[in-house]
């Protein structure tokens, strides 16, 4: 699944999720386990990047706020 990309914040947690309980029911095997934790650091990525660019897009009308007081 890790050439699957997602378009929302939230698909990218929904997925994250599901590895997460899927490592913690212990439903992946070892050989599983490596290409799974790949595929979390990558929605990881992702999804740090568009709390970057919200952070970014935030301050950005903030600013326009405060210059239009």
């Amino acid at each position: 699944m890790s050439e699957m990309k997602f378009s929302t914040y939230e698909e990218g947690i929904n997925r994250l999720n599901e590895i997460m309980n899927d490592i913690q029911s212990g439903a992946l095997s070892i050989d599983d386990m490596s290409a799974v934790l790949r595929e979390a650091k990558e929605i990881v990525k992702f999804c740090s990047d568009k709390l970057y660019k919200v952070d970014k897009d935030i301050a950005a009308v903030i600013e326009d706020i405060n210059n239009r007081l």
